[in-house]
C-alpha cells in the first residue's frame, strides 16, 4: 500500500480504497443490470436438436428472445450459454403459431449457422417434429439491412473525431494540472 501512496502521493487526499470500492460497486451494478436485461429479453424457452454423425440427436435447452434495434428490424437471438458471447443470431424470427403452450420454440441445427424451426405434432405412438416453412421474405430483409450496415460508408474523420477530441481534452487537462501544481504565489516570491 505504501507503494501506491508514494505513486499517487502528489494527489492530495488520494485513497486507493475509495477507487477499489467504487469499481466493485460499479461491477456489481453492471452484473445486476445485465441479469435483469437477460431475464426481460430472453424469456422464450428454446430446444435445439443437433444432428450427430451416426444419426443421433443431441438436445440443447436454452433461452431465446427478440432483439430490436433502432433503424433495423428485430431478430431472434438464442443464448446458448452463460457468457455474453455464447449466442446465436437467427435471420428469421420464429413463427408464433408453432410454439407450444409454454412458448417453447423448437429448432433443428443442420450446421454451424443453419437453424430450421420445427413444429411439434402428436401421432398415435410418438411425438414428431416437422420442419416449418421459414419466412424467406423477412430473412431477406434482415440480410439486406445487415449488408447496408456493412457497406455504409462514413468518412474516416467522423469515426475518429470523438477520440481525437478526447485526447486533446486529456492533454489540456494534464497541462492545466501541471500549471496549477507548479504555480508560484507572487506574494511569497
Amino acid at each position: 500500500m505504501a507503494v501506491l501512496d508514494s505513486m499517487f502521493g502528489w494527489v492530495s487526499g488520494f485513497n486507493f480504497w475509495w477507487v477499489f470500492w467504487t469499481l466493485m460497486v460499479a461491477g456489481v451494478i453492471f452484473v445486476i443490470v445485465s441479469m435483469i436485461r437477460n431475464k426481460v429479453v430472453f424469456k422464450y424457452p428454446v430446444r435445439i436438436f443437433r444432428a450427430r454423425e451416426n444419426g443421433g440427436v443431441k438436445e440443447l435447452n436454452c433461452k431465446g428472445g427478440y432483439i430490436g434495434r433502432k433503424n433495423s428490424a428485430s431478430f431472434f437471438q438464442i443464448k446458448t450459454g452463460k457468457w455474453p458471447w455464447q449466442k446465436v443470431n437467427l435471420n428469421t424470427t420464429p413463427i408464433p403459431q408453432y410454439m407450444d403452450q409454454d412458448n417453447r420454440v423448437y429448432y433443428k441445427q443442420i450446421d454451424l449457422s443453419t437453424y430450421i424451426q420445427l413444429r411439434r405434432t402428436f401421432n398415435k405412438d410418438a411425438v414428431q417434429f416437422e420442419p416449418v416453412e421459414q419466412d424467406v421474405k423477412y430473412g431477406a430483409i434482415l440480410d439486406i439491412q445487415r449488408i447496408k450496415d456493412v457497406l455504409r460508408s462514413e468518412s474516416t474523420w467522423k469515426k475518429i473525431a470523438p477520440f481525437v477530441a478526447l485526447v486533446i481534452v486529456f492533454i489540456f487537462g494534464i497541462m492545466a494540472f501541471w500549471f496549477v501544481t507548479n504555480a508560484k504565489c507572487p506574494s511569497i516570491g
